[in-house]
């Protein structure tokens, strides 16, 4: 059972669903872990899959970065080298780890804006990272689960409930979809 409501948690929070198992109190307490917030954030995080609704970064993006970084180290250690494995390895590697990183880095100055607006709002540094997350990925049980204590989004001024509602807007919008849109050279090609 402590291994059924660990798969099922992170499998819900990595789709960003947020359901957590019956079991999943046994699993912290089998694991030691207190509050297992920081799991939980990064697999909010990392998000879902690329034809999928769930929030975060996607897992493809994360795919072509990760390849994009074991390629660098195998260039470091042997500089000369040619890389294999088809045109679409290389797209990947090339144009799809460009992308991934635009969006990556995109991604962490929105997520450092909302935090400095929790922290602005008056919540202290664990509750406005959390929140951030919540609402960026657009996982709402992740305030419940990832806190020692949860946190009430009622129990929010009136300024965090803007500043968590535009954040889940942000976390809606396809930020690459929204550059293509305002830069019309992507238009003409």
């Amino acid at each position: 059972t402590v291994l059924w409501g660990t798969l099922f948690t992170s499998a819900s929070f990595l789709s960003t669903t947020g359901f957590t198992s019956v079991d999943w109190a046994g699993a912290r307490s089998w694991a030691g872990l207190g509050s297992p917030g920081l799991i939980l954030c990064g697999l909010a995080l990392i998000g879902g899959g690329v034809a999928t609704t769930a929030g975060g970064i996607k897992l493809l993006r994360i795919y072509a970065l990760i390849k994009h970084g074991q390629r660098e180290v195998g260039r470091l250690v042997h500089p000369s080298s040619v890389a294999g494995s088809g045109l679409d390895a290389r797209r990947i590697r090339r144009e799809g780890a460009y992308i991934a990183w635009v969006f990556f880095m995109l991604s962490l100055v929105v997520f450092a804006g909302v935090m400095v607006g929790f922290a602005l709002v008056g919540q202290s540094f664990e509750h406005a990272l959390i929140l951030s997350v919540s609402a960026l990925a657009n996982v709402g049980p992740l305030a419940t689960w990832a806190a020692d204590t949860p946190i009430a989004f009622a129990a929010l001024s009136d300024a965090g409930k803007v500043l968590l509602c535009g954040a889940m807007i942000l976390g809606r919008i396809e930020t690459l979809a929204l550059i293509a849109l305002l830069n019309p050279e992507f238009w003409r090609a």
